[in-house]
């Protein structure tokens, strides 16, 4: 027997198969694009994470600075910006 002559056994053979499994389908999309929007927002707010703890470390003792008070800030900058 020819390849197309073999019917296919998992093909749906009814109307209310076919709908089942367009219905499955479309959900399996769904999950698929909620799946990969989960992953861009986690992997933007990792980025973002990232970019905070790099300035933080390019610059240690701004943080210090940071935590006092504001006068403190300005005056740190100030002598920081004459070196």
């Amino acid at each position: 027997m020819s390849p197309q002559t073999d019917p296919n056994p998992f093909a749906p053979t009814s109307t209310a198969e076919r709908a089942a499994t367009e219905t499955h389908m479309r959900e399996i999309a769904r999950r698929r694009w909620q799946s990969q929007q989960e992953q861009r927002r986690r992997r933007s707010h990792r980025l973002a994470l990232d970019r905070v703890k790099l300035v933080k470390d390019l610059r240690p003792g701004r943080a210090v600075a940071n935590s006092l008070s504001p006068v403190y800030s300005m005056f740190t900058d100030n002598v920081l910006r004459r070196r």
